[in-house]
């Protein structure tokens, strides 16, 4: 049985739905106390995504260290300051820093 070929839009726009899906079930699961689930679907949607670009918005909502879905104030700390965002990981203590856009550079 020959394979069908979908096109590199079809496959792209499969893909988006299936991370934000992941995404979103990993939400649930981590807001209901679930952790091992919650990274299990962030873990299968970056595993979509090495083929398909994760959005940008989406990178801030796990830790890239070990793949916990954030749940502010639980399992995650957010500070300002020195015109960054950090963004602390509370269960393996990764630290992601990001530039704030308007902070005004010293």
């Amino acid at each position: 049985m020959a394979r069908r070929h979908i096109s590199r839009r079809d496959g792209r726009d499969i893909a988006d739905d299936r991370i934000a899906r992941l995404f979103e079930l990993a939400r649930l699961e981590a807001v209901s106390g679930r952790e091992e689930r919650a990274r299990r679907y962030v873990s299968l949607a970056l595993r979509v995504g090495e083929r398909y670009k994760v959005p940008a918005s989406r990178k801030r909502t796990y830790c890239s260290s070990c793949k916990t879905f954030f749940v502010p104030p639980r399992n995650v700390r957010v500070r300002t300051g020195s015109g960054r965002l950090s963004i602390t990981c509370l269960a393996c203590g990764h630290i992601q820093r990001y530039p704030l856009a308007d902070a005004p550079r010293k």
